[in-house]
């Protein structure tokens, strides 16, 4: 598996070791999408707060999610810094719009002004170095 992210963290490694390398599938879509594509069936419950649970429709929920945890670790990584927290949130959606990403069911616009620079950004992810969770 192979993963391009873009965000707003001061320390990006950590962050994606520590949130998107570890888990669920109710509180991470990139989550939720390997499951899927792995395989496993979702159950969705609604709680007495009114929110939406979502797990994994298996005996034990727990061993499920540690298998998609784990392939996620094994994946490879690429990112790209922003200068500034405003710029990787309107960045990503360029990036989303890009690449298509299915992850991303949520579709927003981005600044065209700042497309010159995203075309930059854009090349910097492509061509960055690749990390994996070890």
């Amino acid at each position: 598996m192979f993963v391009i992210y873009v965000g707003d963290a001061a320390d990006v490694v950590k962050r994606i070791r520590s949130q998107h390398c570890s888990g669920n599938v109710e509180g991470s879509a990139c989550h939720r999408h390997v499951a899927q594509k792995k395989g496993y069936r979702l159950i969705s419950t609604k709680r007495p707060s009114g929110t939406t649970r979502v797990r994994l429709n298996l005996p034990t929920p727990r061993e499920g999610e540690e298998q998609v945890s784990i392939y996620i670790r094994a994946g490879k990584w690429r990112y790209c810094l922003c200068e500034t927290p405003v710029e990787a949130n309107d960045f990503q959606w360029y990036v989303i719009e890009k690449l298509n990403s299915l992850l991303n069911v949520t579709r927003k616009g981005w600044e065209p002004k700042a497309k010159t620079r995203y075309e930059i950004l854009m090349q910097n992810l492509i061509s960055s170095r690749e990390f994996s969770y070890d």
